[in-house]
């Protein structure tokens, strides 16, 4: 099954290279993106290594780590905000180029976490029914939308669990706020809503 993904999960990686590479030579006003597209990237290769696997307590530690990455997916529905480095009224072709860089980030980082999730979702779960998959993308975007809130609004990132976990654990009792609940809210719906349409479009 690996040799028969190989030539297309290699053509992904190249392609994703194009991108960073263009990004790094025309020094454009989104240079934030190689770094965030790489992130978003490693938990899609976390999802392959689970997804081949044999060894359900390698894929299961291997799932912890997927797990603190991905949301740096979702995150970069965020990275919207930057729209205003160019303006929002689109109208020179300097606009068009820095969006159209801009929405293929965003929309990359995106299907990679859609796609890794499904990939993790169908290695650990058999045959599962409508409620299990509910709770498991439920459950996983909440996840994800806290971690969204804390790398966009308190700068914590993935390596901050390993660095300073007491510093993160208080960082996040700390954000707990009527702002966070309602931003982490709006998140979950977006994401369940992407992920209701991709199972969908996916099983067509």
């Amino acid at each position: 099954m690996l040799k028969k993904e190989l030539p297309q999960i290699i053509l992904l990686h190249v392609l994703v290279a194009m991108f960073l590479g263009f990004l790094y030579v025309t020094k454009n006003q989104y240079m934030f993106l190689i770094v965030n597209v790489t992130l978003a990237l490693i938990p899609f290769d976390i999802s392959l290594a689970i997804k081949h696997i044999k060894n359900n307590w390698i894929a299961g530690l291997l799932g912890l780590v997927w797990l603190a990455f991905y949301p740096n997916t979702m995150y970069m529905i965020t990275d919207f905000i930057y729209l205003s480095a160019i303006g929002t009224n689109i109208q020179t072709a300097y606009q068009y180029a820095h969006y159209s860089i801009l929405a293929l980030g965003i929309f990359s980082g995106v299907l990679f976490g859609l796609g890794s999730a499904t990939l993790v979702f169908e290695r650990f779960v058999r045959n599962p029914d409508f409620s299990i998959q509910v709770l498991f993308y439920g459950v996983l975007s909440f996840m994800s939308a806290v971690g969204i809130y804390l790398g966009r609004y308190k700068r914590l990132n993935t390596t901050d669990l390993v660095t300073n976990f007491h510093g993160t654990l208080v960082a996040i009792k700390q954000s707990v706020t009527p702002d966070m609940l309602a931003f982490v809210f709006c998140m979950v719906l977006v994401q369940l809503f992407l992920f209701a349409v991709f199972q969908i479009m996916k099983e067509r």
